[in-house]
């Protein structure tokens, strides 16, 4: 079945989300969550003039996503984002981050990178400096200093509290499968060794979930002067992870997928559930076919196979600058937008969710 006469055959369904009036005009910057401090840096550099060659000109909307994504990563009002969040089982902090550029559907991206507090601007870097589009770990790490940047702990007071009162409680919640690992995960810390190798586990994953409090992701799309869009993405991953855990931030087609002829989606929520089901290029494939923004997020999620309970939501905004949202498991969900329609501010906008 197309994706077209898909459409048709659930739209009534998807009474779930939000979408943009009718009238919105097309430089916009649209983020998930209520972060708006991110989108208005984010709408400052779009509002810029630059001058290139002696000729003026507007920054670009991979400038402006970093821009925003850079001042979540540095506002400390955000517990899910940037530096001193989400200790990891041995109490460290790592970054994901993901820039994609909507004209070329070029990527750059970095995960479970120490050190370097400057994930969206390195992951531009990536994207710009290299022919690659993901890069890992300590090398990411080493990569940004080869560019410029300084090494920096991730771990903050705040964070070493945080992971200390769970390693007194047992170290609960883990993501450990208590039927493998000895000694039981539910009720001990590590280390832990095989109970048994997977090649002979059965049975469902372990249940797990995110909440408002560890939502894990910025995702940010924007449409320049010239039509051009971008995604750029940012976190911390989740809370407690296994050292070494990605989620789908830096995933392309996961966290964020983007194509200026189109539109652009950015996902948040439980990151190893939504990584499976490339929720951001379903809802741009969908766009591509005619469906609304909105309804291409509630599509999307609605594909996602999870018999246990879970949180995710996908914001969309396509070409002509429409924008909307969906979500599953978080009650309500706030996502942030700013455009010429909103006047001198962003504004928050709230979906029911399924």
């Amino acid at each position: 079945m197309s994706l077209q006469l898909l459409a048709f055959v659930l739209l009534a369904q998807f009474d779930w989300g939000i979408s943009s009036p009718q009238n919105a005009k097309s430089v916009t910057v649209i983020s998930t969550w209520p972060f708006t401090k991110a989108t208005d840096a984010a709408w400052e550099v779009l509002s810029q003039r630059i001058y290139i060659n002696g000729e003026q000109t507007t920054s670009t909307a991979v400038n402006a996503v970093v821009a925003g994504c850079s001042q979540a990563e540095e506002d400390r009002t955000i517990t899910s984002v940037g530096y001193g969040c989400s200790p990891d089982e041995e109490g460290h902090t790592t970054l994901d981050a993901m820039v994609i550029d909507g004209d070329t559907m070029n990527v750059g991206a970095v995960a479970a990178m120490p050190y370097i507090r400057q994930a969206a601007q390195v992951a531009r870097e990536v994207l710009y400096t290299t022919k690659h589009s993901l890069i890992v770990g300590i090398k990411a790490s080493e990569f940004a200093v080869s560019r410029g940047y300084q090494k920096q702990s991730l771990d903050t007071p705040e964070s070493i509290e945080l992971w200390n009162k769970w390693k007194a409680a047992n170290c609960q919640p883990n993501y450990r499968e208590p039927s493998t690992w000895i000694p039981d995960p539910q009720t001990q810390c590590g280390p832990y060794g095989p109970k048994w190798t997977a090649q002979y586990q059965t049975g469902d994953r372990p249940e797990g979930t995110v909440d408002e409090d560890h939502h894990d992701t910025i995702g940010m799309i924007a449409i320049d002067a010239y039509g051009s869009m971008a995604v750029g993405l940012s976190t911390s991953g989740a809370i407690h992870k296994i050292p070494g855990r990605v989620g789908d931030t830096p995933i392309p087609g996961s966290g964020g997928y983007v194509d200026s002829e189109v539109g652009g989606a950015v996902g948040t929520g439980d990151g190893d559930v939504l990584m499976r089901f490339s929720l951001s290029f379903q809802a741009v494939s969908y766009m591509r076919n005619g469906i609304s923004p909105e309804d291409a997020c509630a599509m999307s999620l609605k594909s996602v196979k999870q018999t246990e309970k879970w949180s995710g939501a996908l914001v969309a905004l396509n070409a002509t600058g429409h924008y909307g949202a969906a979500c599953v498991g978080f009650g309500k969900f706030q996502f942030a937008l700013r455009s010429e329609n909103t006047g001198n501010s962003s504004i928050v906008l709230t979906v029911d969710c399924k």
